[in-house]
């Protein structure tokens, strides 16, 4: 394989963060040791690197299973064998690698198409390279925007290209060939042809089951016993027709934690006994611990209120992977009105503009949010609130009292929100204003002197009022004090000494 020798700089800080950041991964000896090198960025220059998606995908690959050496190991070995280029290697180094850093298989690879605008997306190229003769045994090819994520309810849709990082992990993952690096895991004196473990992570006391063909044909004289090995425990397999398929099931154990099966053949007329490691079932009887916080909302009643988007944030008290979510909102009479699932792990927020899964956006009143996962075990948990959605405009109840020339009004909230702010404005015909008042809460009073030899008709005037959701609402004055100067003759006639009117508008 050549290379173009061309210097890259590399920044310091940049290589600091690459392998200074924590990094575990599955310490066993039996498994085949992977080299994750820096990806190549095709949009910044020829040896630009991609240190971020590089240490992510490194700790996927860890966490699914595969002994992944550090970053930091991978940085020193490059450095140290001079290596000036990204996205490939050439053959020596390969073997290089597999002398010095004992590693099976190399994961290169690149990142292309790689932008923000218009819209988002991500293409990538890997190559996992076999260490023992330089040989590409798997390759992918992915690309996504953030056309791919959308959703009916249009709840954790990704909008930047970091958005798009999951599409790859779980697309690379579910790609990744096991089969492949299980056959360099195997003892050499085993010639094995596939395997089947399942399930790969379960709930104490589900059944496991292994079934393994081998290449071998042996004399039936000379056949091993074939036993597989887990826990601890010793199981007989069951050999099939064909004579070389060979199978068994058990119960998990109680106790919680990650155990390898091996496949175990003795010969009883050598004397002998060979085993290979088949792979390794997870025992997990530990539900998720998850809590949900809700932001965009003011408080009422215990109740948090909402009017145009309710932001929900989950958070998983034990951090875990997940295998799937469902997100719901149900009405107070606990009819669904609208979902959403995705499969693997919660998106970082979920955002409803309180549409249902039709588009159409929903009535006033109380919803339930309930969120569910499962993790990868099928262990269960949930986190539900309540929360009410409230478009309607603010409902103030107003009391006007009018004594000769000064009026009093007496304005009181009644709406299910606290206001935000409130303005009254009074003039007259000519547009001289008579009144300005304001404020930021309610109950108040606010008198109101009437020009001299003016009537109630020449008054113009408005009430204006917004909660802290936003909702709005804008009221007339004008129509009350015409209502006042209606009414108050009537009430000259039927009593000879003037008395203050009072009268109440709700809206």
């Amino acid at each position: 394989m050549r290379s173009v020798r061309t210097v890259v700089m590399w920044k310091t800080i940049g290589l600091l963060l690459f392998f200074s950041t924590c990094f575990t991964s599955l310490v066993n000896a039996s498994l085949s040791p992977i080299a994750v090198f820096p990806l190549q960025e095709l949009n910044r220059g020829r040896n630009e690197i991609n240190l971020p998606f590089t240490k992510i995908l490194a700790e996927r690959l860890a966490v699914s299973g595969n002994e992944i050496l550090s970053p930091k190991t991978v940085i020193s070995f490059m450095a140290n064998n001079r290596i000036r280029t990204v996205g490939h290697l050439e053959s020596f180094h390969i073997s290089r690698a597999r002398e010095e850093l004992g590693a099976t298989f190399i994961l290169l690879g690149t990142i292309s198409q790689l932008k923000e605008r218009p819209t988002p997306s991500m293409g990538m190229t890997l190559q996992l390279v076999r260490t023992s003769d330089g040989r590409t045994v798997w390759s992918y090819v992915g690309h996504f925007s953030t056309a791919d994520g959308r959703r009916p309810l249009g709840i954790g849709e990704p909008k930047t290209v970091t958005d798009l990082y999951p599409f790859f992990l779980d697309d690379i993952v579910s790609q990744w060939p096991w089969e492949t690096i299980n056959e360099m895991q195997r003892a050499t004196a085993i010639n094995i042809d596939s395997i089947v473990l399942q399930p790969a992570h379960l709930r104490p006391g589900v059944e496991v089951h292994a079934k393994v063909r081998l290449r071998n044909d042996w004399p039936a004289d000379r056949s091993p016993r074939v036993f597989f090995k887990a826990d601890e425990q010793i199981h007989a397999a069951t050999i099939g027709e064909d004579s070389r398929t060979y199978e068994a099931s058990w119960i998990a154990g109680e106790k919680d934690g990650r155990f390898p099966v091996n496949l175990l053949l003795e010969w009883p007329i050598y004397g002998r006994s060979e085993t290979a490691l088949l792979g390794s079932y997870l025992v997990d009887g530990t539900p998720p611990l998850l809590e949900l916080e809700l932001r965009g909302t003011s408080q009422h009643a215990e109740v948090p209120v909402f009017r145009k988007e309710l932001v929900i944030v989950p958070r998983l008290l034990v951090r875990k992977p997940l295998a799937r979510w469902r997100l719901a909102f149900s009405n107070q009479t606990g009819e669904l009105v609208g979902a959403d699932e995705g499969a693997g792990n919660l998106p970082g927020i979920f955002a409803w503009q309180g549409r249902g899964n039709t588009e159409v956006p929903v009535l006033d009143g109380e919803y339930q949010v309930l969120l569910e996962v499962w993790d990868e075990a099928g262990n269960k948990a949930s986190a539900s609130r309540r929360v009410e959605m409230n478009r309607s405009a603010p409902a103030v109840a107003m009391a006007l009292e009018k004594n000769g020339q000064e009026v009093v009004v007496d304005l009181e909230n009644q709406g299910k929100v606290p206001l935000a702010f409130w303005r009254l404005e009074m003039w007259t015909t000519e547009g001289r204003i008579i009144k300005m008042a304001e404020g930021e809460e309610l109950p108040g009073q606010i008198g109101i002197e009437l020009p001299e030899g003016g009537n109630d008709a020449d008054l113009q005037g408005y009430l204006m009022l917004r909660d802290v959701l936003g909702n709005q609402s804008k009221r007339d004055m004008n129509e009350l004090f015409l209502q006042a100067g209606k009414k108050q003759p009537e009430k000259k006639r039927e009593e000879a000494v003037p008395k203050s009117e009072t009268w109440v508008d709700e809206f």
